[in-house]
């Protein structure tokens, strides 16, 4: 008789199944246990149960192991909140892609064997990444070997049964450009095929090489001007070394870059502004360089200051603590003696009860005696603690008194500054203004031919006159009555 089909009944992973699962896999010495909360969890199981989505796991944020093999999940996801997981196994699913991986940077075991994966990627976190199985999976090219080549920390991968693994001289290629590894396939790499791998691809190793001291060395480049920087900014003078801040005003300016440029005295101005404003940007630079070692210096003598006096009074306060042993100890003494004799009399005949009045009494007196000397001692590190504590109040309120100056000053010289500002600003426009609109009244055709008309008129009028002022010096330079018959004309 044939059997009817059951069709797969797939688990949604919950926080009840978790909070099962957590108590049933504890360690048989741990058993009597019982987990209530998922925080304390740090190992489980959730192999075989066809689990189709990774979700609900976020309450397990201390969990250190997790096992979610051969089950039906298609996505890497919802890990995040899992940050000190360090080992995690995703064999047997129908996984794609890996992603998502980010936020676990504690990873050192990860196995996504017999997946449908075709790429290496998303494991640029995981830098203590150890133990790697890729296995079985659809991986065809082979630049995941060089992207392996940066985990440096990488000893044993797992890569057969991939189709890259078929291809000629894979195994070599793989041990040449991933020297870290110590384990292939779990099987020891020997020296001889270390030395076989490296001398086979002797050329194309060097090259990588190469390439990478040369991006390491403009990494470090990059890093040290970034310290720089965040170096330079703790001193707030960060770009006043270089032209930066010249460059920055005329980065978004490009009437500025234009007129910059307009011609050789344009261009001979701005060079020479430049090399005035940078020259400025180097005293400024100079001048915060001098006064943050001069705040670095008062910061170290003030902690110094603050570390003697926590220091001495840490001392003095032991000493205190010394003396209640000290104390104790003599009255602890001086109990035991009295005890003591109390029992050497009872060996010779009963104590009386005025004899064990006075036992009592002075037991009474010792403890009373012993608990003012706490009383006192107590006040004493409580006068020495306020002491202390107001000292550092007052460096702490002459610091805010100072800031506050500061601050109010700085307020005042920049509003200074800017009012300043303004008003030069608004006569220069006011200036610019009279200045344009008496061209442009003074510039109109009919005004312009107007001025050239008087002019000449009033050189006519000159002309004239200089012709007469000559008539009369030619009257006065004629000869007498006896040449009269000569004419004006004549001469």
């Amino acid at each position: 008789m044939l059997q009817t089909y059951q069709p797969k009944r797939h688990e949604v992973v919950t926080k009840e199944l978790l909070l099962s699962l957590a108590n049933e896999q504890q360690p048989r010495r741990k058993r009597k246990r019982n987990i209530n909360s998922l925080d304390q969890v740090q190992e489980i199981r959730l192999e075989y149960r066809s689990i189709l989505k990774i979700d609900c796991l976020w309450p397990l944020s201390n969990l250190v192991k997790l096992k979610l093999n051969n089950n039906d999940i298609e996505k890497i996801e919802n890990l995040d909140s899992l940050v000190h997981l360090c080992e995690l196994d995703l064999s047997f699913n129908k996984i794609k892609k890996i992603e998502n991986l980010d936020n676990l940077k504690m990873i050192h075991v990860l196995s996504l064997y017999a997946n449908e994966i075709e790429m290496v990627e998303g494991l640029d976190s995981m830098t203590h990444l150890s133990i790697l199985s890729l296995g079985k999976n659809s991986i065809f090219d082979l630049e995941h070997v060089l992207y392996l080549r940066k985990f440096k920390e990488l000893q044993s991968l797992q890569m057969v049964g991939n189709p890259c693994t078929e291809r000629s001289g894979y195994t070599s290629y793989l041990l040449a450009f991933v020297p870290q590894l110590i384990y292939y396939g779990y099987k020891m790499i020997s020296s001889k095929q270390r030395e076989d791998a490296a001398e086979r691809h002797r050329r194309a190793l060097a090259n990588v090489l190469e390439a990478e001291a040369k991006k390491q060395k403009e990494l470090e480049v990059v890093q040290h001007q970034e310290d720089k920087v965040a170096q330079l900014s703790k001193s707030y003078v960060e770009y006043l070394d270089e032209d930066c801040l010249f460059d920055l005003m005329y980065e978004n300016d490009d009437d500025g870059k234009i007129l910059a440029k307009l011609n050789q005295e344009t261009e001979a101005a701005n060079a020479q502004y430049r090399q005035r404003f940078s020259a400025v940007c180097h005293e400024l630079f100079e001048l915060g360089l001098k006064e943050d070692q001069k705040r670095r210096a008062e910061i170290d003598a003030l902690n110094s200051v603050v570390e003697a006096s926590i220091c001495a009074a840490t001392i003095k306060a032991r000493k205190i603590m010394d003396s209640v042993q000290s104390k104790r100890a003599e009255i602890s003494v001086r109990i035991t003696q009295m005890l003591r004799e109390a029992a050497i009399s009872a060996e010779d005949a009963d104590l009386d009860d005025e004899t064990i009045d006075q036992i009592d009494k002075l037991a009474k007196q010792l403890s009373n005696e012993f608990h003012a000397y706490v009383n006192n001692v107590w006040k004493k590190l409580m006068r020495e603690e306020t002491l202390l504590h107001e000292q550092i109040e007052v460096i702490d309120d002459r610091q805010d008194r100072m800031l506050n100056r500061l601050k109010d000053w700085q307020a005042t010289f920049l509003k200074n500054l800017v009012d300043d500002e303004i008003e030069r600003s608004r006569s220069r426009i006011l200036e610019i203004s009279h200045y344009l609109n008496y061209h442009r009244e003074n510039a109109t055709v009919a005004k312009i031919l107007g001025q050239q008309s008087s002019q000449l008129e009033h050189l006519s009028e000159e002309h004239e006159e200089d012709l007469e002022e000559d008539q009369d010096e030619a009257k006065e330079a004629l000869p007498g009555d006896n040449d009269s018959n000569v004419t004006l004309i004549d001469l």
